[in-house]
């Protein structure tokens, strides 16, 4: 889990004083006071305007005061100094209604907070969060061959968001090639440390990429199963996911994946700052893709604060 307040851009503003004024105010919001949180950024963002993390917190002490006009101004702020957003300001933007869901998906914070947090990536979430999606999604994936008749084997499977290779270990027996991609290159390199049975590498390709972009550097049809497990869920508007998904499936080939959901519609950023997409319009979007959403079952894959996150588990066919 992301918790909200956290920021994987670099707290520093070169200034030894001023980085530990940051250090208090963070400390005090955390503690619960966040005026005095406020009071300390004041005086900092006083003597260093474009201390971007400072910013990035002076919003959060707002929003926990309940001034999210401040808070969006504070963020506003945060994307004007930093318009690639390593802190995630859209996504703070757009979980206080400032700004469209569709338009808050970061990469850059994306990758970098999944950078730092990759040496502990497999224990922590595998044992705290009970994360289950690699298992789901190759159960799903099973059940759908089994009741359309055709072989639980796949030629080449594109692993969307790889991470540390979770998803690889679970699909790799029915996979002849295994390519995956991922915007952490240490979450990469986890992963290409890794042997399959044979003592072989794990996956046969790997690139540090994002989503859309891996896509599109494959060729048309060359692709039996497209698998992303826990990755949706940091992106926003995924049509243009789905429509390359679609591009580089071969006829009858799978797009199979999970994303958070929740019971309004469209599209929402919760406080865990993750994307949540509505039953309906993640059905809606596949079909304009021309993917027909074959499997489609409500599915908690992780634990968050002792109770199960609302989720989807999906198998589209091309």
């Amino acid at each position: 889990m992301i918790e909200k307040g956290s920021s994987v851009y670099s707290a520093s503003s070169g200034d030894e004083r001023l980085d530990r004024r940051y250090a208090w105010a963070e400390a005090a919001l955390k503690d619960g006071d966040p005026q005095a949180a406020i009071d300390i950024l004041d005086q900092t963002l006083a003597e260093n305007y474009g201390f971007t993390a400072a910013w990035h917190l002076y919003g959060l002490a707002q929003e926990a005061l309940g001034h999210n006009e401040e808070a969006a101004t504070a963020w506003r702020q945060c994307l004007d100094l930093d318009p690639n957003d390593h802190v995630g300001a859209k996504l703070d933007l757009a979980r206080i209604g400032a700004l469209p869901a569709e338009q808050a998906t970061s990469e850059n914070f994306s990758g970098a907070l999944f950078d730092g947090y990759a040496e502990r990536f497999d224990s922590h979430l595998v044992g705290t969060l009970r994360y289950r999606a690699p298992v789901l999604l190759k159960e799903a994936l099973l059940r759908h061959c089994t009741q359309t008749g055709r072989p639980f084997q796949f030629a080449t499977v594109l692993d969307l968001g790889c991470g540390t290779g979770l998803m690889g270990e679970a699909i790799r027996a029915e996979t002849d090639f295994l390519a995956g991609c991922d915007l952490s290159p240490r979450m990469i390199a986890k992963a290409r440390d890794k042997l399959r049975g044979d003592g072989g590498p794990l996956y046969d390709k790997l690139a540090t990429a994002g989503l859309t972009a891996f896509l599109s550097s494959r060729p048309d049809a060359s692709a039996d199963l497209v698998i992303a497990a826990d990755v949706f869920v940091y992106l926003g508007d995924l049509a243009p996911s789905f429509h390359q998904s679609a591009r580089v499936l071969k006829a009858g080939g799978l797009l199979a994946f999970t994303v958070q959901s929740h019971g309004g519609e469209g599209i929402t950023v919760g406080q865990d700052r993750r994307f949540a997409h509505a039953e309906a319009w993640v059905r809606e979007a596949l079909v304009e893709t021309g993917l027909n959403p074959a499997l489609v079952e409500p599915q908690s894959t992780r634990i968050d604060r002792g109770q199960p996150v609302p989720g989807l588990i999906v198998v589209a066919e091309h």
